[in-house]
């Protein structure tokens, strides 16, 4: 894949292997001291609060080890392959090489380019011919297309880089929430030539989401209730009686 720059300006230089190093040495120690944590906190989950604690910490974790992931994916570098991917093997369910893709649509070829993760995250055959721009809608929720769509014309027109989601509805049904990061390759006379982008699976970040505001909601009606509580048992022994009761 082109570098997503412009003839006139070149790509910055990668950071060193050892820099790398240092940060997925750093993001590791985080990812322990987390755990470590979480399991000395971890109760019965009969408390509300309880239950937000060990959400809270479940989407760290699920954060951390997606930065350990793509630290290390950066380390390795871009792993080759074929122009036309073949098929892969399974990819275990929740890995990181399920959920991150990448993609290429030429202006001028009107060819497209996919990895073969990006087939896994879509659901599609990878024996297949990849999707245009054009057909990108057809697999995208009709709510969201119009989202799609304004981000694809401000990237190719207005040359904006993309970074947003969308929900996409796989062959077998299921709907997949897909995280994606692009910007235009422009040619020498600085018109768009093609479009670039990294697509990622975040549909169980988003549940994680979900899940963390949900118990964070029952942390609250828990202690409004409990705060109702006391006020009324504190009350009518407090209470300063109308003039008129005596």
């Amino acid at each position: 894949m082109p570098s997503p720059v412009s003839a006139d300006h070149p790509a910055a230089q990668p950071p060193g292997r050892g820099s790398v190093e240092a940060l997925i040495r750093q993001t590791r120690r985080l990812k322990g001291d987390v755990d470590a944590v979480r399991r000395d906190s971890r109760g019965d989950g009969a408390d509300p609060e309880e239950r937000w604690q060990r959400a809270l910490y479940d989407l760290a974790l699920r954060q951390l080890n997606d930065i350990d992931a793509h630290l290390a994916q950066l380390r390795d570098g871009p792993p080759p392959g074929p122009a036309r991917p073949a098929p892969p093997p399974a990819a275990p369910d929740g890995s990181l090489l399920a959920r991150v893709g990448s993609a290429e649509w030429n202006l001028l070829t009107d060819r497209a380019t996919w990895s073969a993760e990006l087939y896994r995250i879509l659901g599609l055959d990878p024996a297949g011919p990849a999707l245009t721009l054009d057909e990108l809608p057809g697999l995208v929720l009709p709510e969201d297309r119009p989202k799609l769509t304004e981000m694809v014309t401000a990237c190719l027109v207005d040359a904006k880089p993309i970074d947003d989601e969308f929900r996409v509805v796989r062959p077998d049904g299921t709907v997949r929430t897909v995280h994606m990061m692009g910007e235009p390759v422009l040619g020498a006379d600085g018109g768009t030539t093609s479009m670039w982008a990294v697509l990622r699976d975040v549909s169980e970040l988003r549940r994680s989401q979900r899940t963390l505001s949900e118990t964070r909601d029952s942390l609250h009606r828990h202690r409004r209730r409990e705060r109702s509580g006391h006020r009324g048992a504190a009350g009518p022994q407090g209470a300063v009686p109308p003039p008129w009761h005596g």
